[in-house]
């Protein structure tokens, strides 16, 4: 057999990786450990209960206060001589500010 020609040993530059979408996935390397062992069988076990969830309380809608208007109406009748008849009257609107 021929002997193999020894090539020089310079240092080449390397190349960048390029993606290769149509390769196949590698399987996982499993554990020397567990190379020997046969898998393991899947055993039946209870569902776990459904969780409830906490129900929040409605949140309480605080209206706004209407303004309130406060209307007094004041009626004066006099009479300072007989036959004579003053009417006054004063009307008074006041608007409270809601709170």
């Amino acid at each position: 057999m021929a002997k193999r020609k020894k090539r020089s040993k310079v240092q080449k530059r390397a190349k960048p990786q390029r993606g290769n979408s149509a390769t196949r996935g590698k399987a996982r390397k499993v554990a020397k450990a567990a190379r020997g062992k046969p898998t393991k069988r899947t055993v039946a076990r209870a569902k776990p209960k459904r969780v409830t969830v906490k129900k929040v309380a409605p949140k309480v809608v605080r209206r706004m206060k209407q303004p309130a208007v406060e209307t007094v109406v004041v009626e004066l009748i006099e009479q300072p001589a007989p036959g004579i008849i003053t009417v006054t009257e004063v009307e008074e609107t006041e608007v409270r500010k809601a709170s």
